[in-house]
Formats: C-alpha cells, sequence, structure tokens
C-alpha cells in the first residue's frame, strides 16, 4: 500500500464502448491518480484505438489483462450482465475493480462480490458517477446539521429513442431495464441520504411506453423507512426535456438539488456550477459530466490507497443491488401485464 499510494493506479479498461470514453478522458485528465496500462475489448480493433492515446497495450480479452503484474486495478465498462463474472475474476487475480453500476444483477452476486473483496483485502468499487460533484458532496456534509428529514422526491428523466447499446434490446423484461439501468443512479442517491436504514416497504410501477425494447422504460418507486421517512422516485426514458431534481424535506425547510447542480436551501443558493457545466440542462448533451468521471477516478484512487474516500463498495454497493431486486419484484408483481409487457 505504501508503495501504491506514491504513483498512480496502474489501471486496464475492459470494454470500450460509449461510457468508456468518459472514463479515458477522466483519466488523461488526472495522470496523478490513474495510468492506462491496457486496453480490452472483443473488437481489437477497438481497443487498439483506445489504448494508442495511452501508449498501453490492447488485447481482446479480460483474461489477457488479468495475466499483467503492472496492472494494479481493473475498469468494468462492459454490459451489465457480464459485471458479476468479470468483477469476480478481478478479484480472483489479486486486481482492485471498479465497475460501472450495477454492480451485479442480483443482490446475491453482488454480496457474493463484497465478501470476495473483503477476503482478499481488495477494493471493489462501483461507478455511481453523480456522486461525485459539489451539490451531492454538500447534501452529504450538511445533512447531521438540518433537522429532522421527512421526505425525499428523486426525478431523473431523459428521452432515449431506441437503445443506447444493442444489448439494451436483448434485456428480457424480467431483467429490467430503466429499473436496473437508470434506477441505480437515483436509488444511489436515496441510499446516501438515508445512511444504514434499508427500506421497511418498497412499492414499484413501471411500464413499456416504447417498442425498441423488452423491458420498462417509465417507472415510479415508493419506499418507507424508519422513522417515518419516505422516499419516491420517478426515471423515465421518454421525457421530451431532461430532469434531474432531488429534493429533501426537513422539519427545518427544503433543500433542493436542480439540474442536478444547483444546490438550495430554502430558496437561498448554496453551491452553483461554472458557467459551462450548465449550458442547456434540459437538453440531452446540454449539461457537462466530464468533471463527475474526473471526481470519481480521484475518489477511487483514494479509495485503493487506503485513504477517507466517497465510493460506494463492497457492501454498500451489494445492499443497493439488494434494493433494486426489491423494486424489480415489485414492479413486477404490481404492474399490469399490459402496461409492463406490451407487444415488442
Amino acid at each position: 500500500m505504501t508503495e501504491i499510494a506514491s504513483r498512480p493506479i496502474n489501471i486496464a479498461i475492459i470494454g470500450c464502448g460509449r461510457i468508456s470514453l468518459s472514463h479515458l478522458d477522466a483519466m488523461a485528465v488526472r495522470p496523478q491518480d490513474a495510468r492506462v496500462v491496457a486496453v480490452a475489448d472483443r473488437d481489437l480493433a477497438l481497443a487498439k484505438r483506445a489504448a494508442e492515446r495511452f501508449g498501453a497495450a490492447a488485447f481482446a480479452t479480460l483474461e489477457e489483462v488479468l495475466d499483467i503484474d503492472e496492472v494494479d486495478a481493473v475498469l468494468l465498462a462492459t454490459p451489465n450482465h457480464l459485471h458479476a463474472a468479470q468483477a469476480m475474476a478481478a478479484l480472483g487475480a489479486g486486481k482492485h475493480v471498479l465497475v460501472e453500476k450495477p454492480a451485479a444483477e442480483t443482490g446475491e452476486d453482488a454480496l457474493a462480490l463484497a465478501r470476495e473483496a473483503e477476503a482478499r483485502a481488495l477494493v471493489l468499487a462501483v461507478g455511481h458517477t453523480f456522486r461525485h460533484n459539489e451539490a451531492v458532496r454538500q447534501v452529504e456534509a450538511r445533512l447531521p446539521t438540518l433537522g429532522r428529514l421527512l421526505s425525499l422526491e428523486v426525478s431523473m428523466c431523459v428521452h432515449w429513442d431506441g437503445p443506447q447499446a444493442p444489448w439494451w434490446a436483448e434485456r428480457k423484461a424480467e431483467d429490467g431495464l430503466i429499473l436496473s439501468l437508470f434506477a441505480p443512479h437515483a436509488l444511489d442517491f436515496v441510499q446516501l441520504v438515508m445512511g444504514a436504514d434499508d427500506p421497511v416497504r418498497v412499492h414499484a410501477e413501471a411500464a413499456r411506453l416504447q417498442s425498441g425494447w423488452q423491458g420498462e422504460d417509465e417507472a415510479m418507486i415508493l419506499m418507507a423507512y424508519p422513522g417515518r421517512r419516505m422516499a419516491s422516485v420517478h426515471i423515465s426514458y421518454n421525457q421530451p426535456t431532461v430532469q434531474d431534481r432531488k429534493t429533501l424535506y426537513f422539519d427545518t425547510g427544503i433543500l433542493e438539488i436542480e439540474h442536478g447542480e444547483i444546490l438550495r436551501w430554502n430558496d437561498e443558493v448554496i453551491v452553483m456550477p461554472p458557467a459551462e457545466v450548465l449550458g442547456d440542462p434540459r437538453k440531452l448533451g446540454g449539461r457537462g459530466l466530464s468533471h463527475y468521471f474526473e471526481g470519481q477516478i480521484e475518489e477511487f484512487a483514494k479509495a485503493v490507497r487506503g485513504q477517507p474516500h466517497r465510493m460506494p463498495t463492497g457492501y454498500d454497493a451489494a445492499r443497493l443491488i439488494a434494493l433494486i431486486d426489491r423494486v424489480r419484484a415489485s414492479a413486477r408483481a404490481n404492474s399490469a401485464a399490459d402496461a409492463i409487457d406490451p407487444p415488442v
């Protein structure tokens, strides 16, 4: 640990799809935290193009990367259904892991990963990117000072006109679409606010309004927490304008994050991001996201070095997947068959 604290973390990127570009850009900006030493993708030409930027080695498989002693950590930017097996293989090879959310498809698999990481004294971290900005940091810091929390509302909505990766269309309705791909962002914030408490009751409704995939693309979730606290989440792939609003209701006032970036306490602005971050935040691409990925790689490096950090890791990450299991089960039980499963 002493040796790794004095240099950048040597990272191998697995998967060169859409999201990998944001991770690669972040590591290019923060060379003090991370150095890309290997890239792997089943499309070797794609891996070579990504690796060339860093003078890194390119491979077609994860297994080849895990044989490289120089690699300290693996960043998994692969389809959801591969996360658990790939993360387990990386941990088994003695590598720290940063995996794109969700950590696994089931709570059982996520718990197995947490136990493996603990047994090997390795970091298993999950890329809940939207934790890593000043507004969320300030919410977390101010929670103990704001009185009694009564309820929490999260609304995260975009418009995806069909699958953003081919494997989205291949997911079965029972696997979950928006509840597996987008809900982790919202539920991670809820878990961050609610601390160590898990909900005592969960109710979810879901529907599919588009025909380009098999799973649900609209959902609402209501959760009851100890202390009579409540949380509601609305997620959608069907809204013409981007919505990212988080509102916390206390017995002393209201704490609100607008557009994911602007923090207000009782209408007083606490955090206002630089102008370049919020261009037109109601349009896709109208909000800069690079600072999230840069903050995330900084926090991951801290975790690997054994320093205090803000990454969701290990058992906390597994708790979130267990919650998603409950949400998906509730949605399947409560939603009318013709609402959640119309003809594709």
